[in-house]
């Protein structure tokens, strides 16, 4: 075990981002709802990542807009017993020795 008897340690202090205010009128406004728009004008499909792959199962359950549950967003494929197997291997092949 080492010992830092004379070290000088410089931590920076820690800067958060700005707090925007999305007041009516505002920029960042602006950009969210131009953003919720162009969103709610697609349709994405969202596949299963596993061992850095994408996997589309075909089963497929809609993706809502957490405010609206009436807008779909897009759809996301589920995952079976086979594809949970898949991702213990992978996990499992990933792991360190």
């Amino acid at each position: 075990m080492s010992v830092l008897n004379n070290a000088a340690i410089k931590i920076p202090f820690p800067q958060n981002e700005p707090v925007l205010s999305y007041a009516p009128g505002t920029p960042e406004r602006q950009k969210i709802k131009d953003t919720l728009a162009e969103l709610k004008s697609k349709q994405i499909e969202v596949p299963l990542i596993i061992g850095g792959k994408e996997i589309r199962t075909g089963n497929l359950a809609k993706i809502a807009c957490p405010h609206d549950h009436s807008i779909e967003l897009g759809s996301y494929h589920k995952a079976g017993a086979k594809e949970v197997q898949m991702a213990i291997d992978a996990a499992m092949a990933a792991k360190p020795v």
